[in-house]
Formats: C-alpha cells, structure tokens, sequence
C-alpha cells in the first residue's frame, strides 16, 4: 500500500478507529532515536547482505567494484545551509 492510500484510508477510519490509530502509532518504539550505533550498523550489514540476493558473486563483485572505482568528495553542507 503506497502512502497517498494509507491517507485515503485514513480520511475513510471513525473518529473511534483514528484515535486507536493515534494510539498504536504513539506506542511504535521511534527505532532510529533508540537505536545503538552498533544497531544501526547492523541493520546496515543486513539491508548491504540483502543487496546481493540473487546475484551471482561476480555480478557482487562487479557491483562493488563499480560503487569503489571513483573517488566523490564529500559533501559540503555549508553550501546548502545558511
């Protein structure tokens, strides 16, 4: 379900059904403030591990020579922020 039907489903709910709503998305842990920062990197080993599914370990290798080959600067944010 994309998110512009969450809202039309949403709009549709009883006043009963979006407080409950409210409620159980008040009870949802807000996982990236609570997490550890050895949390985190493991949950971005696991999404990195899933990148690879169904690949073949050349085609990995391919991929991660592609993503290593050019140096990219780092951002500046001072460009950006005033």
């Amino acid at each position: 379900m994309v998110f512009d039907e969450i809202i039309r489903a949403v709009a549709e709910l009883s006043d009963e059904e979006r407080r409950l709503l409210r409620w159980h998305i008040n009870q949802l842990p807000e996982e990236e403030a609570s997490m550890t920062p050895e949390e985190k990197t493991r949950r971005l080993n696991v999404a990195f591990d899933a990148l690879g599914d169904g690949l073949s370990l050349e085609q990995v290798n391919e991929m991660t020579a592609a993503m290593t080959e050019d140096f990219i600067e780092a951002w500046d944010e001072s460009e950006w922020t005033q």
